[in-house]
């Protein structure tokens, strides 16, 4: 049934082994050992993979609070100031009636004016500008993952001018 060179083969096989041709195979051990070595590498390339994700998390809620930095420059160019505290992202939605120079909706989906986690951006109009803050992967204001954006610009979230610093309304950019 074996041609000449497989039975050689097995033959050479069983003696390196020690084992016979009808006992040729892996060991439960080999196996677990193989399966644990590939879980590790698994974990690696996994982890490594979703800490990305939070990268790029990070970079699209930027580009939305850079998206959202110039539809509040065109509502300063239309209106003659900033939206106040009070009325914030919403007035680039809807009319907050404080103008007849609106000029919107600047945005047309609540989608626009939230983070990459699907949080709503809070907005603050402080003495040096917008300040944009997204609460972050957990949602929460005031936690470590908070990113803050003062005129369009990432700042550090603690760094940020508090609010109330000026309600001027003018840019000092």
């Amino acid at each position: 049934m074996m041609n000449k060179f497989g039975s050689r083969f097995l033959g050479q096989f069983r003696v390196a082994s020690g084992r016979s041709a009808s006992q040729a195979g892996f060991t439960l051990l080999e196996i677990v050992i193989v399966l644990g070595i590939l879980g590790t590498l698994m974990a690696v390339l996994v982890g490594g993979i979703g800490s990305g994700g939070a990268k790029a998390k990070i970079k699209e809620t930027g580009v939305k609070a850079a998206n959202i930095q110039a539809k509040l420059l065109q509502y300063q160019s239309d209106v003659g100031s900033f939206p106040s505290t009070a009325d914030g992202l919403q007035s680039l939605m809807t009319n907050p009636g404080s103008s007849a120079k609106w000029g919107g909706p600047y945005f047309t989906a609540e989608d626009d004016i939230k983070d990459a986690w699907n949080n709503p951006f809070e907005y603050e109009l402080t003495a040096k500008g917008n300040k944009l803050v997204s609460a972050g992967a957990d949602g929460q204001s005031g936690t470590e993952d908070d990113v803050a954006f003062l005129n369009g610009r990432e700042v550090e979230a603690a760094a940020a001018p508090a609010a109330g610093a000026g309600e001027g309304g003018q840019s000092n950019q």
